[in-house]
């Protein structure tokens, strides 16, 4: 068996991620946001956490859009992938809101090296009042960017005045699927949708592309990508400056 029969590489495309939608609603999944769902009707929390490309995420949100559905993207002020705070990639955020989807925080505690409740309050209300400012929406939820033993532990209902996607409550009595690292790591998502679950917390990243790719090709195209777009981005820069870009 090769990887790509292994890792079903063929279910990770943009085709695939409509048709999982699609079943999703055909099932009777009311796709919710955070803070508006019924605890006893059918729902679905679907979110992204943005950790390499917001162009990839910007996709996902076209096709939700076109589908009627709505999601969270969680944006990541600390990646090493993207800047939020660049023209193109900060417009790319604004269209996903202005296609009717909230954004949210992902939040990194390795970052400040977090180990304590009293501090994780503090450094969320920090960074929701960033990108507040930024984008000039309201932030009302988080989700830990790379988990540990103790954000796992972390089970209130909200901190920093947002809501908490691994809260009790949800850990709890919402069945929960990933597509973290490219492949499945446990349950297809799609699998999960069929077993007809009432409440679901679906989590995915930005690996759905419009062509079958492994999860390492798609990690180097979007580092590939940005390094050639910076390039570029310098290249014209002398060029309107009338300079010349010295080499040997």
């Amino acid at each position: 068996m090769t990887n790509a029969e292994k890792y079903r590489f063929a279910d990770f495309t943009r085709e695939e991620y409509r048709k999982i939608l699609q079943k999703a609603k055909a099932m009777g999944y009311q796709f919710r946001f955070f803070t508006d769902f019924d605890k006893d009707e059918k729902f679905a929390l679907w979110r992204h956490d943005l950790d390499f490309s917001v162009h990839s995420a910007k996709k996902m949100a076209e096709i939700e859009a076109e589908e009627g559905v709505r999601s969270t993207y969680f944006l990541h002020l600390h990646s090493e992938f993207y800047n939020l705070l660049e023209a193109e990639v900060a417009k790319l955020v604004k269209d996903i809101i202005g296609m009717g989807h909230q954004v949210g925080l992902h939040f990194d505690t390795h970052f400040y090296n977090i180990q304590d409740e009293e501090s994780l309050d503090e450094k969320i209300i920090f960074e929701k009042f960033i990108l507040e400012k930024f984008f000039d929406t309201e932030i009302k939820a988080f989700s830990f960017h790379n988990t540990t033993p103790f954000t796992m532990n972390c089970k209130a209902a909200t901190y920093g005045g947002l809501v908490n996607t691994y809260a009790n409550y949800f850990q709890e009595n919402v069945t929960y699927c990933s597509d973290s690292n490219g492949y499945w790591r446990f349950k297809r998502i799609i699998d999960v949708i069929e077993e007809n679950n009432p409440r679901i917390q679906i989590l995915t990243h930005e690996w759905w592309q419009a062509e079958v790719m492994s999860p390492k090709q798609r990690v180097y195209r979007w580092i590939d990508g940005r390094a050639e777009k910076t390039k570029n981005y310098y290249n014209n820069s002398l060029i309107k400056a009338n300079r010349e870009n010295i080499d040997w």
